[in-house]
């Protein structure tokens, strides 16, 4: 009887923090979550751990959206996913010069409340590859590209990313980041966006450019001079639409980390980093040596943590992935452990049903919406939001055993962690440091609350005998 009544005061708690908004230091209401310091929070001051899916692959081809059926958003749900990047093109939006295609905003609509009426978080990311995709790529209209096609240097296929040096690429980005009024047209459709989910709490943030490519300027003068004050206008376009929404960005997409960015501060608030990170050979399956292979991730991960810190944003891996084999299963096993170390969140790649994009081949599901193999590492327990400060998240692919460490930060909601039957279907055991827990089957989530004046918390969990 006290865990049923415990767990509904809990659920209730959790439900009127849900429709709670904090604020910044403007007075602007943030919305569900916000950015403080290094860490992501939520309205109650619990720092989340943002642990989702790029959707998808599928976007980046017509129609331009990653699933058709709501039978994905419920599979994505039923993985514990908390996040999603929404993929989106500027090509969807406005096909013809000065022409935006009000019907794909409302498709887009559509499927981003199919994810955040279930609970999860999105962020709509404005997607490109090599700039358009008369190029092998996606992202811009055709009338916003310049260059011959024939100019590239590989067809199209996986070794599609071979092409960001030929003239035609070159030439559309260079060109982009000097013309105002191309600019001008990204922005206001990039507008149009926040103004169509302003008043969603749940659509948490806009990634604002993916993967920045630098054209004919050299990196460090592409990312102080023509990147950042880009960033700055289309953040402070979208902030008249949407004043509380985060803002997620990347550098310049060769230095994610290794090696590191020389983007500067840009000056604005409720901001959040969001590099991307694979392993050599990821996409064509050739990464064998997966030690050397995590050993690197581990160290990207701590360069995109410290560069970060000098922008004085929290982290995220907004990409990361692996070719479904036996090696990229190991591999994607080996981002999740050093996520966890990090203490970081990240949106995998990708969740596309077609997934026919350059024979990609990187979906966690087939056609027929059937999981792929690596989804079983893909699917662990994590923190889903912290009553407190994390010091220590970690789980154990052989034993089963997680275990997470977090500072008494004054926070009273409960510490929520995702229990994943696959992982526990005998059930769990549990052992804390202090306080009370609850377990809800429904939700495959446990509540954690616990004792104020404890000051270093931590809970254990292994699969029951």
């Amino acid at each position: 009887m006290f865990k049923r009544t415990a767990l509904i005061l809990f659920m209730m708690f959790f439900m009127i923090s849900f429709s709670t908004c904090s604020s910044s230091k403007s007075g602007v209401p943030y919305k569900a979550l916000h950015a403080d310091g290094q860490w992501i929070k939520d309205s109650q001051g619990r720092v989340v751990i943002l642990r989702g899916i790029n959707a998808g692959g599928d976007s980046k081809i017509p129609p331009f959206i990653p699933f058709t059926s709501e039978t994905s958003a419920a599979q994505i749900k039923s993985w514990g996913m908390n996040f999603v990047r929404y993929v989106t093109v500027w090509e969807g939006l406005e096909p013809t010069e000065g022409d935006y295609n009000t019907a794909y905003l409302d498709d887009m609509a559509k499927r981003v409340n199919w994810l955040t009426s279930r609970g999860i978080y999105v962020f709509i990311d404005m997607h490109q590859d090599l700039f358009a995709r008369e190029f092998c790529g996606d992202g811009a209209p055709q009338w916003a590209a310049t260059g011959d096609p024939s100019q590239l240097a590989v067809p199209c296929g996986q070794n599609w990313f071979l092409n960001y040096p030929s003239p035609p690429v070159e030439q559309s980005f260079t060109r982009f980041w000097t013309d105002t009024t191309l600019q001008s047209h990204f922005i206001d459709a990039f507008k149009l966006i926040a103004r169509k989910f302003r008043n969603n709490s749940m659509v948490v943030g806009y990634e604002l450019f993916n993967e920045p490519w630098n054209g004919y300027f050299t990196g460090s003068t592409f990312e102080k001079d023509y990147l950042a004050p880009f960033y700055q206008k289309v953040i402070d376009a979208i902030r008249t639409e949407d004043p509380g929404a985060m803002i997620f960005f990347e550098p310049f997409v060769l230095t994610g980390g290794i090696p590191q960015s020389n983007l500067p501060p840009l000056q604005r608030s409720n901001l959040v980093y969001a590099p991307h990170f694979y392993a050599i050979g990821v996409t064509t399956g050739g990464t064998t040596n997966i030690t050397a292979a995590i050993s690197g991730i581990d160290q990207d991960l701590t360069l995109v943590q410290q560069k970060a810190q000098a922008l004085g944003t929290p982290a995220i891996l907004g990409e990361f992935g692996a070719a479904p084999t036996t090696t990229g299963i190991a591999l994607i096993q080996g981002y999740y452990n050093m996520l966890d170390k990090h203490m970081m969140g990240g949106t995998i790649w990708d969740y596309a049903v077609a997934d026919t994009w350059n024979n990609e081949g990187m979906s966690l599901v087939n056609p027929d919406l059937s999981e792929r193999p690596y989804v079983n590492a893909v699917v662990r327990p994590y923190p889903m939001a912290i009553a407190g400060i994390p010091t220590l998240i970690s789980f154990s692919t052989t034993t089963g055993d997680f275990r997470l460490e977090f500072e008494e930060d004054g926070v009273t909601a409960p510490t929520v962690i995702y229990i994943p039957p696959r992982v526990y279907p005998t059930g769990i055991s549990v052992q804390t440091s202090d306080g009370v827990y609850v377990t809800d089957t429904a939700s495959d989530e446990l509540y954690f609350t616990a004792t104020s004046s404890v000051q270093n918390h931590w809970i254990d969990i292994s699969p029951a005998p």
